[in-house]
Formats: C-alpha cells, structure tokens, sequence
C-alpha cells in the first residue's frame, strides 16, 4: 500500500463521492439482491430460463446507476443506451461484488454445460483474475461508475452501429471525471507503477469480457428464439 494513504490528491468532496457511491450501490444490493438458486432448481432449469432469472441481478446494477447524481444529469434516451451498450460487459463485476469474490460453482457446471465450456471457462479465468482486488473492492465500485459512461470502447452488433448519443459531450466528461477519480483513489492505495497497471489491466480486462459476452450471444441466438427471453434480458443482451 502506498505509505502516503491519507496525503493523496483526493479531496474531501472525492471521499465524499466515493462514500456516497459506495453507500448507493450497498442499498441497491440489499433492496434487488438475487434470489440464491439451489442444485434441484438448477436441474429442472433451461438455458433460456437461467437468462431470464437474471433480470433481477440486472435490475439491482441498473438501479445502482438511478441512484449516481451524475448519470440522472445525461438524457433519459441516453442513460437507456448506455445501459444496453455496456451493462453485460460491467455484470461479471457486479457479480464479483455481490458474491464477495467467491464463484457459485453450481451454477458453473450448468453454464459450462449450457453454453461452451472454453468459452464459460474464459470468462471464468476473467472473473478470478479480479481478486487482486479483494482487499479494495471499492475500486470496482467505482470501476462500475467509471466504465458505464464509456462511448468509444463498447461493441454494439452491426445493426445498432446507427444509434446516436445525444448528451456525448456531457458523457464524455462524465467518464473522465470518474476516471480521474479512479486514477486518484488507485495512488492512494499503489505507487504510480502499480496504478498504471492496475488501470491497463481494468481495461484489457473489459475488452476481452465484452468479446466473451459478445461471442456468447451468437450461442444464445443460436439454441434459443430471442422472444422467449424477457424484454429487459433481451435488450442488455443485445438481441433485439
């Protein structure tokens, strides 16, 4: 840890802010947390039903987002767009802190079944690849803040390259106020060396994931009728 813990760059108002994230994203976990899904739920479970399960576990992140003052400030039109361009590309880090950092190996063996074992088997390497984060794991929380106002780095498939931002602008300085944040809280816990790779690896990290989610809809949409899947599963999937 950097020695100069509390001589960093971070203002009173960014530990305010960092506070305040932290505290939003606790209620949202305990207001929409998941319901736990046992072995014998999992046996009698399809694959289209797991993803429709899991609009819960979306709607607890999504409704982290309503509760930060800077993503109510960007259009309605907007915050909507941004959730279905990086929301599945963020969830496996929803996951990651929900859970504690501890995998549910039930449900890995019927995702790994269901879908593509190298593929679940990547994502799987991505998620334990961050608990060089567990002892900071507010780090990810604002991770979560910072990357859902990301513009230029999120893949969206062919068909929606025609959607338009309309606050890009406003978005854009949102992003780079929270990765400055970011960038501040990460010296006040590594040296500038550790910090630099610690923001290169957040950033390789989502790019790869987003690759896996993207290459695991194909899958999807190859097994399953993307109207059986309900709405909001559908949108932040991207198969509509």
């Amino acid at each position: 840890m950097n020695k100069n813990f509390y001589s960093s760059n971070l203002t009173f108002d960014d530990w305010s802010l960092i506070n305040n994230i932290k505290h939003a994203y606790d209620t949202s976990i305990f207001d929409y947390d998941t319901i736990l899904i046992n072995n014998s739920s999992l046996i009698d479970s399809t694959l289209k039903d797991f993803i429709n399960d899991k609009q819960q576990i979306f709607r607890s992140l999504i409704q982290f987002y309503k509760k930060i003052p800077h993503f109510k400030q960007i259009n309605l039109e907007d915050q909507i767009l941004l959730i279905k361009c990086n929301i599945s590309h963020l969830i496996h880090i929803h996951y990651i802190l929900k859970d504690n950092f501890i995998e549910n190996s039930n449900i890995d063996l019927y995702l790994n079944k269901w879908i593509n074992s190298n593929l679940y088997q990547q994502m799987s390497k991505i998620r334990y690849s961050f608990n060089c984060f567990i002892q900071y794991p507010i780090i990810l929380i604002i991770v979560l803040v910072a990357f859902m106002f990301i513009i230029n780095l999120s893949r969206l498939p062919d068909y929606q390259l025609s959607l338009q931002l309309i606050d890009r602008h406003l978005i854009s300085e949102h992003h780079n106020f929270f990765i400055t944040l970011l960038w501040k809280y990460l010296n006040v816990i590594y040296d500038k060396k550790d910090a630099i790779q610690a923001i290169e690896f957040i950033v390789f990290q989502f790019l790869r994931y987003q690759l896996l989610i993207y290459e695991m809809g194909s899958i999807i949409l190859n097994q399953i009728n993307p109207d059986q899947f309900h709405p909001l599963m559908k949108s932040v999937l991207c198969l509509t």
